[in-house]
């Protein structure tokens, strides 16, 4: 008898090694706010999905919107066992990075790690921006945009426990060891790229010191309402506080050395989310974390290997749609073209509803139809041609990028597919402004419907620079001149981007040519 049980356990012992290939680890958590995808336990998936719910209340409570409000969109967050899956998700990231947030026109989405769940400041702190730009966006200087979620990323959310107001120990050790801006030049966002460090230390401890009392609070939001009318931040200041920014300066020298307060609130009413939880097909342990990458961030200097890696692993789910997409763009961006455009297209053809199949072969046919970009910088030497549209992009300081359709049957094939997609899923920002994209290149462009499908775009993702800027570029050509100024004063004072402040700028001179053109008399 003892023989026969060692060779049952034996066979359920290799039963359970021959199945556990094929066992999803991944799991998908949806919230009223958010989705979650995590390789590790439910009860850590529930957890956190749990403290980002009441971070989100907080957030509105504090700021006096609607304590269950949710908006329109909900943010996907991958939650990865470490950084070296973090990397998986962004060729190129350093060790450094253990999370990070991306708004872009294919996707906007965070990463962050279990391994540093205990520190969720990265994340708090890009929450917190994803989160004022959907509600109160505005021409905030760059200060108060980076020290307002450094003020809030340090939040610590424990039991029945909210904590604001945290020191963040590598702003407070910046502040000692590194050479202090003056503080008209942060005012005004004069600072160098060798003061960075100084610059997020010193926007940290000031919003903390203008937050941390109740008069100095009405201080900071005279500031803002002063700043969002057009004054001057720096005379700003010194009108709302009553000191110049050298007794400004002081001050916050001496806040510093009286030790920062710190203030506790209780969890109160707020309920627990309803959370449900799904397990994900065993394709996602081998290429969802691949696909994101491949969405998200440029791919093209992948190892050598890689394109054979993703045929690989996509080969062991011959009929399973993240397999089929990723291998799909993945041919088409590294491989044969015509191979992947196949592959989506005999998809279709078995799902002809999958919006998001027609999204990832439209944007490819529509990126694929122009000239290459050698051609391209051929054609700007010879002089010949002109600027494909008159978007602004995202790096205004580059030369301008000529653009001429080279096979109009692709872009044709690329509208009806967008067209198509944009009709079963008119709550996906992607593929509202993808389809905006191909609708750039008819000659009735911009039509009132296209003004109309980039604001439903936007109004799920504000926080899109691309999308901003074509939306103010049709506003602009319908005449709305005041919505679109509106949408300019948030990049004004970006922080990170000198050249989104520049595009910026310029369509303000446009609005302004435009108005006074218009304008009686």
């Amino acid at each position: 008898m003892f023989p026969r049980l060692l060779a049952a356990l034996a066979a359920v012992l290799m039963a359970a090694v021959v199945a556990s290939p094929a066992e999803a680890r991944w799991l998908r958590a949806e919230s009223p706010r958010f989705i979650v995808y995590s390789d590790g336990s439910e009860s850590v998936l529930r957890a956190y999905v749990d403290k980002m719910e009441v971070f989100d209340t907080f957030l509105r409570a504090r700021h006096g919107l609607p304590e269950n409000g949710v908006p329109l969109r909900k943010l996907p967050i991958y939650l990865v066992r470490s950084r070296t899956d973090l990397q998986i998700t962004w060729n190129g990231a350093g060790d450094a990075i253990a999370g990070y947030y991306s708004p872009g026109a294919s996707d906007t989405f965070a990463v962050a790690t279990l391994e540093d769940r205990k520190d969720s400041s990265t994340l708090l702190h890009e929450y917190t921006h994803h989160f004022m730009l959907q509600n109160f966006p505005g021409a905030y200087p760059a200060w108060m945009v980076e020290g307002y979620a450094e003020f809030y990323g340090e939040t610590v959310i424990r039991g029945e426990f909210i904590e604001v107001g945290q020191v963040a120990d590598k702003r407070a050790s910046a502040l000692l060891a590194s050479r202090w801006i003056p503080m008209a030049d942060l005012l005004a966002n004069k600072q160098s790229p060798s003061d960075w460090s100084s610059f997020y230390a010193q926007s940290w401890l000031l919003t903390h010191y203008l937050m941390s009392d109740p008069q100095r609070f009405q201080q900071f939001q005279a500031f803002a309402s002063a700043v969002g009318r057009g004054a001057d931040p720096v005379q700003a200041m010194q009108d709302a506080t009553g000191q110049t920014p050298d007794q400004l300066e002081q001050s916050l020298r001496r806040y510093v050395r009286s030790g920062l307060k710190i203030t506790q609130y209780k969890r109160g009413n707020i309920p627990a989310p309803p959370i449900t939880i799904t397990t994900l097909p065993p394709s996602a342990d081998d290429l969802l974390l691949e696909r994101v990458q491949i969405v998200a961030h440029s791919y093209k200097d992948a190892a050598p290997g890689y394109l054979s890696m993703i045929q690989r692993r996509a080969a062991k789910y011959p009929d399973d749609q993240l397999a089929v997409l990723t291998l799909g763009q993945t041919e088409m961006e590294l491989g044969d073209y015509a191979k992947g455009r196949a592959l989506l297209e005999d998809w279709l053809k078995a799902h002809p509803d999958d919006a998001e199949a027609m999204y990832v072969l439209g944007t490819h046919l529509y990126d694929d139809a122009w000239t290459k970009p050698e051609d391209d910088e051929d054609k700007k030497k010879d002089g010949k041609g002109g600027k494909g549209d008159d978007d602004e992009d995202e790096d205004a300081d580059a030369a301008p990028v000529i653009r001429t359709i080279a096979d109009p049957a692709m872009m044709k094939d690329a509208e009806q597919w967008l067209a198509k997609a944009a009709g079963l899923a008119p709550s996906d920002y992607r593929i509202l402004y993808a389809y905006a994209q191909v609708r750039r290149t008819q000659s009735d462009y911009p039509k009132k419907a296209d003004m109309d499908l980039l604001i439903g775009a936007y109004r799920q993702a504000p926080q899109v620079v691309p999308l901003r800027f074509q939306l103010v570029n049709v506003l602009i050509a319908r005449r709305h001149t005041t919505e679109a100024r509106a949408l300019l004063q948030p990049l004004l004072n970006d922080p990170h981007s000198k050249s989104i402040v520049a595009a910026a700028r310029r369509l303000l001179q446009r609005i302004d040519d435009q108005e006074r053109r218009n304008s009686p008399g």
